[in-house]
């Protein structure tokens, strides 16, 4: 299996991410576009911040694990001033590490980093990858004991600090 920008391709079948359309439970080819949330393009520095919190993040496809690249949400092509480099909620090693740097206090929700990233996410499915009749998506956070709750709220769900999420995509027991 090889990944690249979020997806999952047998061997020596990897396109470019461009290339990859997103297809329906029929198979037709989807146009739609996830609507953006505005703190997805909101821009800022180190200076002055009133939250920097970490989560990690785990995504599972069909036991596949995915990484997260690195440098999301740094030095893309909305925030590459110098001063206002990074997204809100960004990456810096592809550990699965979430980084959500504020100058406010407000609420930032799991759906503004897949924005940031450009990959889809919400309670119908993850990448191009489909809820069916056949898989599920899941979510969970794991607390300190290690115990798993599971989450209904996907996109919407909110950041705090030292969450461990989980997503997983896989088939329907």
């Amino acid at each position: 299996m090889a990944y690249q920008a979020g997806y999952i391709f047998p061997e020596d079948e990897s396109p470019s991410p461009t290339s990859i359309p997103e297809t329906t439970d029929e198979g037709e080819i989807s146009n739609s576009l996830d609507e953006i949330h505005p703190l997805a393009s909101t821009c800022l520095s180190h200076g002055e911040l009133t939250r920097h919190d970490h989560m990690y993040l785990t995504i599972q496809i069909e036991e596949q694990f995915v990484t997260i690249p690195e440098n999301v949400g740094v030095n893309s092509d909305t925030c590459n001033e110098s001063g206002a480099n990074m997204h809100v909620v960004h990456t810096h090693s592809s550990d699965g590490k979430l980084h959500l740097e504020m100058q406010t206090e407000e609420d930032v929700e799991l759906g503004v980093f897949f924005d940031v990233w450009g990959q889809h996410f919400d309670e119908s499915g993850i990448f191009d990858y489909r809820v069916n009749s056949t898989h599920e998506l899941v979510m969970f956070n794991r607390d300190v004991n290690g115990t798993l709750e599971e989450i209904d709220s996907f996109d919407n769900y909110i950041l705090l600090n030292n969450q461990d999420i989980i997503i997983s995509y896989r088939e329907r027991a």
